[in-house]
């Protein structure tokens, strides 16, 4: 048996798997992480950012203020 080969291919999943938990944070975003269904109390800035892979999840959620204007909007009169 090859043991070379072996840690070769066991490198590469334990590298396929670290890979997984780098992400990208938006600007104006902020990450929050879940883990288990739970919201956990880190946050995390924007840029790049890691985690555990296939135990936490995480969503960017907006912190900057947007404003929207409307125009045109149609008036009818009784």
């Amino acid at each position: 048996m090859n043991y070379t080969i072996i840690g070769l291919q066991v490198l590469g999943i334990l590298v396929f798997i670290g890979l997984m938990g780098i992400h990208r944070i938006e600007e104006g975003h902020i990450g929050v992480y879940y883990r288990g269904g739970a919201l956990l109390k880190r946050t995390s800035e924007p840029g790049y950012n890691l985690m555990i892979p296939l135990i936490t999840s995480y969503k960017n959620i907006q912190v900057t203020v947007q404003t929207d204007k409307v125009a045109n909007i149609p008036v009818s009169e009784y």
